[in-house]
């Protein structure tokens, strides 16, 4: 099923958030949308994780009381169902994947 106009405009607008003015003339296709869904899983995944990261402790903090506060933390982080990506995941895929992107708009 290919893509309609307007989902192809989104899809433009999306990509160049992310890649910036460069995407503007890069062909949109199925396979465009099907490489932006991969990159979206896995920045999902990346952000599922770095949910589970402690955040720093500062000077002076007790660590039993320091580590029971990030346990929580850790688990009220996955509880809100974060709409969201944490950006380190999204600009490591962007930089992993513009050669793909790159590819396919080349029809490679």
């Amino acid at each position: 099923m290919s893509l309609s106009i307007e989902e192809k405009q989104d899809l433009k607008s999306f990509l160049v958030n992310v890649y910036g003015p460069q995407a503007r003339n890069w062909a949109i296709n199925d396979e465009m949308f099907n490489l932006t869904y991969k990159m979206l899983s896995e920045s999902g995944k990346c952000s599922d994780l770095m949910d589970l990261v402690p955040r720093p402790i500062s000077v002076g903090e007790n660590p039993a009381k320091w580590l029971s506060k990030q346990v929580r933390s850790m688990i009220l982080r996955k509880l809100k169902g974060r709409k969201g990506h944490y950006a380190v995941c999204v600009k490591t895929l962007e930089i992993k994947m513009k050669t793909n992107f790159l590819m396919i708009d080349a029809g490679l």
